[in-house]
């Protein structure tokens, strides 16, 4: 069996496409799993690292009229070249993980009659999945409000796969990778696979305040790209214990040693926090299209397991409040975990797995059926 995945433009879709194919490789080792995605380094790098095959293919965003020149060009050459690698390749059937970077691959697949499934992440459903619907053989999302937005095609809501490592690693009491005390109070700061600047900035200038009412807070500190120097600096000075990285090799053991986390409302990492059920302060990225980073926040703070703090609301002052009320507060604390965990959806890779080979069956069999109708 030949199985493509095609997404990417951030790494929340490529992601999830990770968590699908390694449900695909330990079900029927033999399948051979091709990723295509963008241009951007990342992507390639971290397909690469998975062990599975990775195809660029050239994708572009229409972000404003002075583009579409730019954005028509790309979309032939993109539609082409995808269509060149799916002769060659043969999948038996493509999953569009959303994002510009799957579009072209899932045209040429309808041009060429090869079987569509997507995966919808957020709450929202992208554009990209809201046009490519129609061409669908089914749409996989992770929210039940996500159905009813999609005007076309057939939804099913399986939820969205996750790494297994997050789910896997535990907090041990024998010690852990960031050498920090498994009793103390900590708090996790990350912004996303990018970091956020926003995050970082403010939350440097919190975390004095914060040791003043919460005395023995720790701190797991990812910044991403950029800001890592200015943290470590910082962190040096306070007199907390602190582990600060541009990225963690293993949230699954950040999430369990962490009481609270503070980031973005990207849809992975939504996922992320309800399948761990830990408690979250959500700053939703403000120029994410349709706002859908706030509407991800959203259903988790309507529930009770999360608390919003709009971009152009983080102030030191409120932040200070906001965490240390939540980590004096275990009674709360616990509630909110619950909560995230009622939220969560389980063996979400075993359903959309399932869903991917009924739909590669029920192909199959409108093929044989044509076949015996229309006889050679």
């Amino acid at each position: 069996m030949k199985i493509v995945f095609a997404g990417g433009g951030t790494g929340g879709h490529l992601m999830a496409g990770l968590s699908i194919a390694q449900e695909i490789s330990y079900r029927f080792p033999d399948t051979r799993i091709i990723f295509f995605g963008t241009n951007k380094k990342s992507e390639s790098g971290y397909i690469g690292k998975s062990g599975y095959e990775f195809k660029q293919i050239m994708a572009c965003k229409l972000t404003s009229f002075i583009r579409l020149p730019l954005f028509l060009f790309a979309s032939l050459v993109g539609t082409v070249h995808s269509l060149i690698n799916l002769i060659r390749i043969r999948p038996d059937i493509i999953i569009g993980l959303g994002g510009y970077g799957s579009v072209f691959p899932v045209i040429a697949a309808y041009i060429t009659g090869i079987p569509i499934v997507l995966i919808e992440q957020n709450v929202i459903p992208g554009r990209a999945n809201l046009i490519m619907a129609r061409w669908a053989d089914i749409v996989l999302c992770h929210w039940e409000s996500s159905k009813k937005l999609f005007k076309k095609g057939h939804v099913s809501v399986t939820g969205v796969p996750i790494r297994n490592d997050i789910i896997e690693s535990e907090k041990v009491a024998g010690g852990n990778p960031f050498g920090l005390d498994l009793q103390k109070k900590t708090l996790l700061i990350m912004g996303g696979s990018q970091g956020a600047q926003a995050i970082n900035e403010v939350m440097l200038q919190s975390i004095p305040g914060l040791l003043t009412l919460v005395p023995e807070l720790q701190v797991i500190h990812l910044t991403g790209k950029h800001g890592y120097l200015e943290a470590k600096n910082a962190y040096s000075g306070m007199g907390t214990g602190y582990f600060v990285s541009e990225f963690c090799n293993d949230m699954g053991a950040a999430y369990g040693l962490s009481d609270l986390v503070i980031s973005r409302s990207g849809a992975n990492t939504i996922s992320e926090i309800t399948a761990v059920g830990i408690p979250a302060i959500l700053i939703p990225y403000p120029y994410a299209t349709d706002n859908h980073q706030y509407w991800n926040a959203y259903e988790l703070s309507s529930a009770g397991g999360a608390l919003i703090i709009k971009q152009e609301e983080l102030k030191p002052g409120r932040v200070i409040k906001l965490i240390s009320g939540l980590l004096l507060n275990d009674e709360r604390l616990d509630n909110m975990k619950r909560v995230n965990k009622g939220l969560n959806k389980p063996f979400a890779a075993v359903r959309v797995v399932d869903k991917i080979c009924q739909t590669l069956k029920e192909k199959k069999s409108k093929t044989n059926l044509f076949s015996v109708a229309h006889p050679v």
